[in-house]
């Protein structure tokens, strides 16, 4: 019984662990490129947001492959911690370093 117990717990986090959204933060020189996915699959229509930055307010809607870009006008180098939201209600976060003068 106990193996029982202990295969349906593994079973219920691999299935709960694979639901998740996932966020890629690509780095440029006046913002960053989002890319969410939930199931490994692109989130359109996910909400994305700059949580960290004071300046940066606005909600951003991610495209048909589950892209979007924010643009950052920060004064120094820093991370930023960009927070998502799929249609579904899946959330995610990362911190992503990002800085000026990539030349």
């Amino acid at each position: 019984m106990t193996s029982f117990k202990v295969l349906t717990a593994t079973a219920v986090l691999l299935m709960s662990t694979s639901a998740l959204a996932d966020i890629r933060v690509t780095d440029t020189n006046n913002g960053a490129w989002v890319t969410v996915t939930e199931n490994g699959q692109p989130a359109a229509n996910a909400s994305v947001s700059v949580a960290n930055v004071p300046q940066q307010r606005k909600t951003y809607t991610t495209d048909e492959r589950g892209r979007v870009f924010i643009p950052l006008h920060l004064n120094a180098s820093r991370s930023v911690k960009f927070e998502a939201t799929t249609e579904n209600g899946q959330k995610s976060s990362r911190y992503a370093f990002t800085g000026q003068n990539k030349n």
